[in-house]
């Protein structure tokens, strides 16, 4: 009985630490693991906007109001950091070491690295992803990117951006490690008059893995009849033609310079 009693009290022996201890015990730099948006957002309200991008915006309303699709960066599976800040779907996962942090998307697929303490390279090839560096401000992560390309937007309503983008998103966990409130700070004087901030939360998920993103390919050919395309780029390059009577379906591609030729004929 002795022995079965020593056993029981182990668990009472390393439960008892104080609260302060235990906070102690974790490292609040330590972001890894797999989070999840607290909730789905997909518009930007009330931006800063020139009156050149006022109109812009104004025009893809319209086309919308009339019954258009408005085909965009994220709709053509871009993998934009920016926009996967402000649209985040399904799980992240956090990999960190002691140089760097990796964000895995789940949706759309894309890896972005943060080196810790970096700067950015004086020579920058543009990308979706853009350069990104982080440092610590206390418990939060502060993140500097530059470098984007330009060829996505920051919602569903087509925000757009440009290679002069500028973004610094901070990331602060909370005590309970259980939620990340993250703060980012778009600068792009191309199309926003002024600085503005989007605020999101991630919280942890129980989810033990990703599942594969299969982002919708081949359009069939009707789908064109109602959707308008922001930029050429994200234009298919393969339409999928069903067959009229007897005759087979067929996928036509074409070379991406022919593209915007191929859909006015």
């Amino acid at each position: 009985m002795k022995r079965l009693s020593f056993v029981l009290a182990l668990p009472l022996l390393f439960g008892t630490a104080p609260v302060g201890a235990q906070d102690a015990a974790r490292d609040r730099h330590d972001l890894s693991g797999m989070w999840e948006a607290e909730r789905f957002f997909f518009k930007v309200d009330d931006p800063p906007l020139l009156p050149a991008t006022q109109a812009m915006i104004d025009g893809y309303q319209q086309r919308m109001k009339a019954g258009q699709i408005i085909y965009t960066g994220w709709t053509s599976c871009r993998p934009g950091a920016a926009n996967a800040m402000v649209m985040t779907m399904n799980t992240i996962a956090i990999v960190q070491t002691a140089d760097e942090i990796d964000l895995l998307y789940e949706e759309p697929r894309m890896n972005r690295r943060i080196r810790l303490g970096g700067k950015h390279p004086t020579k920058l090839a543009p990308s979706y992803l853009g350069d990104s560096v982080g440092t610590w401000d206390g418990d939060t992560l502060v993140v500097d990117t530059i470098g984007y390309n330009g060829n996505f937007e920051l919602d569903a309503f087509a925000l757009p951006t440009s290679m002069s983008m500028h973004t610094v998103e901070r990331f602060t966990p909370s005590p309970d490690g259980k939620q990340i409130a993250i703060e980012i700070t778009f600068e792009d004087p191309e199309y926003y008059s002024a600085p503005f901030s989007v605020k999101r939360v991630w919280k942890a998920s129980d989810k033990r893995h990703q599942f594969d993103y299969d982002c919708s390919e081949n359009p069939r050919e009707e789908e064109f009849s109602h959707t308008y395309f922001v930029k050429d780029l994200y234009r298919p390059t393969c339409v999928r033609y069903e067959g009229k009577g007897a005759e087979l379906s067929k996928i036509v591609c074409t070379k991406p310079d022919e593209v915007g030729v191929e859909a006015a004929n």
